[in-house]
């Protein structure tokens, strides 16, 4: 094989190995709580009684979280599976400095699920992670299971 060939097949295959590395990134539950990760935010379900409800979720400050990459639905698995059935990130907008994010979905669906607040900073140490994602689970299946 000519020199010229093995320097395009390298370039290439380095090229191919760079583009797929974020595909490799994986996704960690963060274990602070609320305070230490000096979160505020509100969320609250409103149930209205035809077997849905909406998920409104406003963030005041992010925190340590700062900047969220995104806020995702995720739908846990009927099965008991670790695959969720469904995994949507959500619109978010900002009003008054406030992050605002709303969900409206079937009652049933809701109480499977959790808001998923993402970030690629390592919130330990506040630096960009490489190949990392963090993620802050807030629980909707839990509080409906108060309201009632």
């Amino acid at each position: 094989m000519s020199a010229r060939k093995r320097a395009l097949s390298s370039l290439t295959f380095f090229g191919l190995l760079l583009s797929v590395t974020v595909a490799w990134a994986i996704g960690f539950e963060i274990g602070q709580s609320k305070e230490e990760l000096e979160l505020k935010y509100e969320i609250s379900v409103v149930d209205h009684g035809t077997g849905r409800v909406t998920v409104n979720l406003v963030i005041a400050d992010e925190g340590k979280l700062k900047p969220l990459d995104s806020v995702d639905l995720v739908i846990s698995s009927e099965d008991g599976t670790t695959r969720p059935d469904l995994s949507v990130s959500l619109a978010t907008r900002k009003e008054d400095g406030k992050l605002r994010v709303r969900a409206h979905m079937k009652k049933e669906l809701a109480e499977r699920a959790q808001l998923q607040l993402k970030t690629g900073t390592n919130p330990r140490t506040g630096k960009p992670a490489l190949l990392a994602w963090f993620y802050y689970p807030i629980s909707v299946a839990e509080l409906i299971k108060k309201q009632k």
